[in-house]
């Protein structure tokens, strides 16, 4: 039940009323949320939802027993246990296969037959997100008990919420839970939600996937058959897919959510506007990029023993964040990219901090902005783009190998083969103006629907979902985080 599906219009024409007719009841109202989320997870496979059951209860069981134990060393063992069994369970689906295959390789390189058993494993949809949303709240109750929710269905609900549930964002029960409690809710700001879903089904249906159609799939698929600079607009068009097809979920889970009475946080904040790395992972996929501060980075000592140990900590939180996104090398390059160019980046920020420093400390004035200021922001922007672009590479090649041969070609700057449509280009342009000009639309947006009476605005949503959906491709990709 694709967000973007009829059968999910139907499913949610269904949900909405019933949402706010059982609201202002608790119980009642709890366990409809509950059943919902789990209607709407079992759509894609029924068996996938015990595994979601099991983890969600043992969230719920570690919590209580971090909140009620007193022993240090046994609360940190417990701590210790759920971790193990959360990244456990997380690496048993997402990374056997590719485990095995390195054992494999392994074994036959010693001559020795491997002892590792080849399993038909299936990934569960929505695994990471699930999984990483569950520790969040288990671990924010190890380190603060009173963070616990004894309430077995409302942690349940916070695990399972299905505009969250496959591809984020990573919710907080410290946001989730007080909204969940509300007995009563603010007015629904529809005119948003509505701008919300809009923009997200543009993104999607028709930028993202008009991107994917006629241009990324088949230079990232063959790019020797393409001329250097087809595949050059190729590997632009797919950093422009990934973030209309990523944050256009984003935007459907929020309007979607929105709709329900639920305020969820925003994921993306123009991220291709940014003028270094550490400022793009401040815009790029938010919740995610907090988690792993928050959770990982600060856990493996942040940047408190050191420069060097803080190099360290942030190439290994990127490497892991790679990894976190599939069970491929490929992935695992992507992170190390982002983890040395944050590295480079904090370097130039403490070098420019010391020549700060330094000027003062002659009492010499910090130097004044001129005409080299836009140059040098320019220049900021430009190498931000191109770096991350060329991340972008290895993250949605097929392999290693694809990614360094796409590389090459656009590197080779030979005109022969076949071109590019040049509304690619166009596409790429706005969505990057769109982003660096902050023109969202949004105001315009609400001028010119907020006077509408409701019954018209629905019509008028509707309509123009119909519009949309009609001139997007036949047979719509799935959502590309949903792989994760």
């Amino acid at each position: 039940m694709n967000i973007t599906s009829f059968e999910f219009a139907l499913f949610f024409a269904v949900i909405l009323p019933l949402n706010w007719l059982l609201r202002r009841f608790a119980g009642p109202y709890r366990l409809f949320l509950l059943i919902s989320s789990y209607v709407f997870y079992a759509s894609f496979n029924a068996k996938f939802l015990l595994i979601l059951l099991v983890f969600s209860f043992l969230t719920w069981f570690f919590a209580v027993v971090f909140a009620e134990t007193k022993d240090v060393r046994f609360r940190r063992f417990c701590l210790i246990l759920y971790v193990a069994f959360s990244l456990g369970m997380l690496v048993f689906f997402k990374y056997y296969e590719m485990l095995y295959i390195s054992a494999d390789w392994l074994f036959r390189t010693l001559a020795v037959a491997s002892p590792v058993p080849l399993l038909d494993v299936i990934m569960p949809i929505g695994i990471s997100f699930f999984t990483f949303q569950g520790m969040s709240y288990a671990i924010d109750v190890y380190r603060d008990p009173a963070k616990v929710e004894r309430s077995l269905v409302e942690v349940f609900c916070f695990i399972s919420f299905f505009p969250t549930i496959l591809s984020g964002p990573i919710l907080r029960a410290g946001n989730f839970l007080p909204q969940l409690k509300k007995e009563k809710v603010e007015p629904v700001d529809f005119t948003r939600a509505f701008y919300l879903l809009t923009r997200g089904l543009l993104k999607k249906i028709i930028i993202s996937s008009y991107l994917s159609e006629h241009i990324v799939r088949t230079t990232f698929g063959a790019p020797e058959g393409f001329s250097s600079a087809a595949v050059l607009v190729g590997v632009l068009s797919y950093a422009a897919q990934i973030y209309c097809d990523f944050s256009g979920y984003s935007d459907l889970a929020q309007g979607v959510a929105l709709l329900m009475g639920f305020d969820i946080p925003d994921n993306f904040h123009a991220p291709y506007s940014a003028l270094s790395l550490r400022d793009f992972w401040r815009r790029w996929h938010i919740t995610f990029s907090l988690w792993l501060r928050d959770y990982l980075y600060i856990s493996l000592g942040g940047n408190r023993k050191g420069r060097p140990r803080k190099y360290a900590n942030l190439v290994t939180t990127m490497a892991l964040g790679g990894l976190w996104h599939g069970a491929a090398y490929n992935f695992l390059i992507w992170g190390f990219i982002h983890g040395f160019g944050l590295v480079g980046n904090h370097l130039v920020v403490e070098y420019r901090a010391s020549r700060a420093a330094a000027r003062q400390a002659k009492g010499l004035a910090p130097a004044a902005p001129g005409p080299g200021a836009a140059l040098w922001t320019g220049a900021c922007w430009l190498v931000t783009f191109a770096y991350v672009c060329l991340a972008w590479v290895f993250f949605g090649a097929e392999d290693a190998g694809k990614a360094v041969d796409i590389l090459a070609r656009v590197a080779a700057l030979d005109p022969s083969g076949a071109g590019f449509r040049p509304t690619c280009l166009v596409l790429v342009g706005v969505v990057l103006l769109v982003q660096v000009l902050d023109l969202s639309g949004k105001d315009y947006f609400r001028k010119g629907f907020e006077w509408l009476p409701f019954p018209l605005q629905g019509a008028v949503l509707g309509l123009a979902a119909a519009c949309i959906l009609k001139l997007g491709p036949d047979g719509v990709l799935p959502f590309i985080y949903f792989q994760f």
